[in-house]
């Protein structure tokens, strides 16, 4: 099995993949936080985050994250 595969689904594991940063000032040297991640786009990332309900119920939110 490869680095950083998941046991039951044999894709990549989320903390692997690139993430988008809000932060626009962020430090990337952090020596405890490891595999160090990578950023997908810029620093400052505006994002929105639409919700909505599954046929109206408050229980059940559906969270979509878009790029500004």
């Amino acid at each position: 099995m490869k680095k950083y595969q998941t046991t039951f689904n044999r894709c990549h594991a989320a903390n692997v993949k690139p993430r988008i940063e809000t932060r626009p000032k962020v430090k990337h040297s952090t020596p405890c936080a490891k595999p160090r991640m990578c950023i997908a786009g810029k620093f400052g990332t505006k994002i929105k985050l639409p919700l909505e309900f599954l046929e109206g119920r408050l229980y059940l939110p559906i969270i979509r994250v878009e790029r500004i």
